[in-house]
């Protein structure tokens, strides 16, 4: 989780086209919306300005719920990340999630800066706690400078009106609801039959000559598969490439 975590970090981080904060005026905008929502969903939304790596949390009565963001109502924090609040959820969506919003960020610079507002990430976050009878319904939306930078991102958590069995997420067009991208159904054809094969021969121990042998194909065709592997997961290593297309049920 964490070398994919770290790559959406340096994607949403290294950006600075710019150098500072672009467009004031939308900040002070995405603000208003996201108290808004807090106030009234009850849910929390966090806006996060990529551009000086931190946050502005707007808590609702959710927040009490959960027994997080108990200092204010309002408050700032010098990260994009709501720690406390993925503490309380399920590790292996939070996984799902940051995945998903790294195919998210590579699809929204595809599209034109005034559409990009239309879509967002959707998805549904099961609870740590496996005895929890609520799970959350999490939407993202990024906000873009005139240098085509993402230079907010808006995050809107509430309770979802259904007990999530797994996780489920999405890219939406939110002016036709038209689906982009769905995780779960999307996931299992993240690897290629030969790339989840290979990567349980690695998970059982197989070198790449013994694999190559295996399958009847070149040891460079293997390492080239293994290539592919590491850079479609964002890892750094095959070790963790296994751990997580195991949690994911890739493999």
């Amino acid at each position: 989780m964490k070398d994919i975590k770290d790559d959406l970090s340096k994607k949403l981080l290294e950006q600075k086209n710019s150098g500072n904060l672009n467009n004031k005026q939308v900040l002070k905008t995405c603000q208003e919306i996201a108290q808004n929502f807090a106030h009234l969903e009850n849910g929390i939304a966090v806006l996060s300005d990529l551009y000086n790596n931190k946050s502005y949390i707007y808590s609702g009565k959710i927040a009490d719920e959960l027994a997080i963001f108990k200092k204010d109502q309002i408050q700032e924090i010098e990260s994009i990340w709501e720690e406390e609040l993925f503490g309380k959820l399920n590790p292996d969506d939070v996984l799902q999630k940051y995945l998903l919003e790294l195919h998210f960020f590579q699809f929204i610079k595809t599209i034109p800066v005034e559409d990009r507002k239309d879509f967002c990430v959707i998805s549904k976050l099961r609870m740590n706690d496996k005895t929890a009878t609520k799970s959350l319904l999490h939407k993202m939306f990024y906000f873009s400078n005139d240098y085509q930078d993402v230079e907010l991102a808006l995050c809107l958590y509430n309770f979802d009106f259904s007990l999530a069995q797994q996780y489920e997420g999405a890219i939406l067009n939110t002016a036709t609801g038209n689906i982009i991208k769905q995780n779960e159904k999307e996931n299992e054809f993240f690897l290629s039959v030969r790339e989840k094969e290979i990567l349980k021969m690695l998970q059982a121990g197989k070198q790449s000559k013994e694999i190559a042998s295996l399958l009847f194909i070149s040891v460079n065709t293997v390492s080239r598969h293994r290539q592919n592997i590491l850079e479609k997961m964002k890892v750094s290593n095959t070790a963790e490439a296994c751990s997580i297309a195991t949690k994911l049920k890739w493999i």
